[in-house]
């Protein structure tokens, strides 16, 4: 064999190769897009949610349910946010932190709930953690996104307050 075909053979298979890798990074990006929409638009409401929304949903104001587990290895990273914001949200804004852990007991400020059942934590229905929900006093899911860091939902949640203040007349 010449050494200009094994060259054309050996490009030709890292070229299929480079698009193979290509067209799975592709598909997982789809399917992160597609995770970061799913949540929105569920009431916590009708049916087996009912108990959910009781617990989660703040009366005449915006809750922001912060979903963990207990194999969360960026979790505590996003509690010390939560207890770092707590303090600072508006009297119509609150955090409900809901953990699959029944020993869930992370230290954090008393107007942040914590929420230890593994049934309402199923219920909300994100593939991710940590995740954040933004719900409705209705218990409209508005908004949801994973929260892979402190940072990440300080920003996120500055936002939101910012954005509730700007339409409100």
């Amino acid at each position: 064999m010449e050494p200009t075909s094994a060259a054309v053979i050996v490009l030709a298979i890292l070229v299929a190769l480079l698009f193979a890798a290509g067209a799975g990074l592709y598909r997982r990006v789809r399917e992160l897009e597609l995770a970061t929409y799913n949540g929105v638009g569920l009431r916590f409401a009708a049916g087996q949610n009912e108990q959910a929304r009781s617990v989660i949903t703040t009366p005449g104001g915006t809750t922001l349910v912060v979903k963990i587990n207990r194999q969360c290895p960026i979790c505590d990273d996003v509690l010390l946010a939560v207890r770092k914001l707590a303090p600072e949200l508006p009297a119509d804004h609150s955090f409900a932190v809901v953990s699959d852990d029944p020993g869930f007991d992370k230290s954090l400020p008393d107007e942040v709930r914590v929420i230890k059942d593994p049934a309402i934590w199923r219920s909300i229905t994100v593939p991710y953690t940590p995740a954040l929900l933004i719900v409705d006093t209705d218990g409209l899911v508005v908004f949801t996104t994973p929260v892979g860091s402190g940072d990440a939902l300080v920003d996120v949640v500055e936002r939101t307050v910012v954005r509730r203040k700007e339409a409100q007349p």
